[in-house]
């Protein structure tokens, strides 16, 4: 019961984080983990716990992402569920112990994005302008594919690729990262269930704490400082990222 309950509390902070700056995967993942899950199935019912909230960002988006080209939105959402198909397989082929073997690198690497996002953003406005559609579609596709198969930082590095190979402002590729992003949870979950990957038990109430979560985030977000936010989850990325390397190589 004490397990249950930290989960619930796990998704909803993992669900207030994502709308005050982010990072609810380092939340959510990690607590299915300690809580018994095979890190797989942990994973897929992650994507399911954190989906609803970035259909709720999107939302708050619409009228951004409707202002934009419906052709170049189509194909942008095309590339994403292409990519996403083949992550989510990718993962579903991995064994538990590769992938186990993996979560202390995937975490490395996610949580370097996030910590690096502000600079990513800058550098990548300040070489905006420069219209590549190859560069575009196939940096679409790799992302969606890593989104597929863990997706943390996935967000972040999408606004970059936008912010270099577009037109787009911060403003327009952010909505275009929604949208992208959502369907590519969707699908990858979409999957999961498909080949038995999900813990319903447990996913279906941390889905519906993440929805708390994320509505109680959304008010605080207007109250509080998001950067306070972001270096606290943050500290806690960079610990749980030393905890799993510790627990991988020390085996304690």
């Amino acid at each position: 019961m004490i397990t249950f309950l930290i989960l619930l509390l796990a998704a909803a902070m993992g669900g207030a984080s994502n709308a005050l700056a982010g990072g609810g995967t380092f939340i959510v993942f990690p607590a299915l983990l300690l809580a018994g899950l095979a890190s797989i199935k942990a994973n897929a019912t992650a994507s399911l716990v954190l989906m609803p909230g970035g259909f709720a960002s999107a939302w708050v988006y619409r009228n951004t992402i409707a202002n934009g080209s419906r052709r170049f939105l189509w194909l942008m959402v095309g590339v994403s569920l292409v990519g996403a198909t083949a992550g989510s397989l990718l993962l579903l082929r991995t064994p538990n112990s590769t992938f186990s073997a993996l979560v202390p690198w995937l975490l490395l690497i996610a949580t370097s994005v996030f910590t690096l996002a502000p600079w990513l953003r800058k550098m990548a406005a300040g070489a905006s302008g420069h219209q590549s559609t190859i560069g575009l579609v196939l940096g679409q596709f790799l992302i969606s594919a890593y989104g597929g198969y863990f997706g943390a930082g996935m967000g972040v590095l999408m606004i970059a690729l936008y912010l270099v190979a577009t037109k787009l402002d911060i403003h327009e590729a952010s909505g275009l990262r929604l949208a992208c992003a959502s369907m590519i949870n969707l699908l990858a979950v979409v999957i999961f269930a498909w080949r038995g990957a999900l813990d319903y038990r447990l996913g279906i109430p941390m889905l519906v704490a993440g929805v708390a979560g994320g509505y109680l985030g959304a008010i605080l977000v207007k109250r509080l400082d998001a950067n306070v936010a972001r270096r606290a989850i943050l500290t806690y990325a960079w610990a749980l990222t030393a905890f799993f390397f510790a627990k991988t190589f020390i085996k304690f």
